[in-house]
């Protein structure tokens, strides 16, 4: 059954990596510097990283991607401020929203720019989000700004996808599967080398699935052997619920349902819900392949998010 899922994910990937070639979304995070809310208040600051991510979003970066290799960080440089006095006083500030695209695991700058804005509130805070409201994602400026960070972190992938494959796979012989599947499915789909990073991100999902599978068979067999009652059966049943359809193990996960049933009976009430394998196969290839590209890079950002991070923004900002 392996080899045939492995065959028909060969044969879609001319189909995906088609699709995929009029998708050039890069992944990107957003990241305030610190230290801006204590200039603008908690609003401001939040409205600011909105900002951005509509500017980024708008020119072709997904700009709500945690943990991802490459970041936007947004900084604020206090200018003019202003209070202008009478029955109502007015507050007007001045300031220059910097934003920088940094690669997040290596700390290189990759482009910047600066815009000025200004606003008036009744106080500072209302001040500085009228200031970030005029922030436009038409702005010819940042459009021209996001247009150089696109291409080249384009080309860097371009350089960089033979050394990130071998990298993947290293870390995939020693049992690393999540690290390698998050440098994988942080390649962008219009990286010319596509196809190649699909392939081994659909091998090295297959291997983590395997091994998961039968980790999972295990525990669930020691369980059941433990204790075969209905207790057993449910913590048994827990476990193979739990296994991915896509698995080469699920022949031994079924013999083991079968097991079960033949003694607690058919209605035990985990049967019904587990190895949904045939009901799964039944779906288009073409959505199966992306599906487990879809899950294999949610791996890879759940193994990121648990993983310290030695990126510093305020670094990045200091480069000259």
């Amino acid at each position: 059954m392996r080899k045939i899922i492995l065959s028909a994910a060969l044969v879609v990937l001319s189909v995906l990596s088609a699709s995929a070639q009029q998708d050039c979304t890069i992944p990107m995070d957003i990241i305030v510097a610190d230290g801006v809310a204590d200039v603008t208040g908690v609003a401001a600051a939040t409205q600011l990283e909105s900002k951005v991510r509509q500017v980024v979003t708008k020119h072709g970066m997904g700009g709500n991607m945690k943990h991802s290799q490459f970041c936007v960080i947004a900084n604020l440089v206090e200018g003019n401020r202003n209070i202008l006095s009478g029955t109502r006083p007015l507050v007007t500030v001045s300031a220059d929203v910097e934003l920088y695209v940094a690669n997040t695991v290596t700390g290189e700058k990759f482009a910047s720019t600066a815009i000025t804005i200004t606003g008036a509130g009744p106080n500072e805070n209302r001040a500085y989000m009228a200031a970030l409201g005029t922030v436009n994602a038409n702005n010819a400026e940042l459009a021209a700004f996001m247009k150089s960070a696109k291409q080249k972190i384009i080309r860097y992938y371009e350089t960089e996808t033979g050394n990130i494959i071998r990298k993947a796979k290293s870390h995939a012989a020693r049992q690393e599967y999540e690290p390698a599947l998050y440098m994988l499915t942080s390649v962008p789909a219009c990286s010319s080398r596509y196809e190649e990073v699909e392939q081994a991100t659909l091998t090295i999902f297959q291997q983590y699935v395997d091994l998961d599978c039968a980790g999972k068979v295990a525990k669930a067999r020691a369980a059941w052997a433990g204790s075969q009652d209905r207790e057993g059966a449910r913590v048994a049943g827990a476990y193979l619920s739990a296994i991915n359809p896509a698995s080469s193990c699920t022949d031994d996960a079924q013999a083991l349902v079968d097991e079960i049933k033949q003694r607690i009976g058919e209605e035990w009430e985990q049967a019904k819900d587990l190895l949904e394998f045939n009901k799964e196969m039944q779906r288009s290839q073409v959505d199966l392949e992306r599906q487990r590209i879809e899950a294999a890079r949610e791996i890879g950002v759940a193994w990121a998010e648990n993983m310290p991070s030695n990126f510093n923004p305020t670094v990045v900002i200091n480069k000259k």
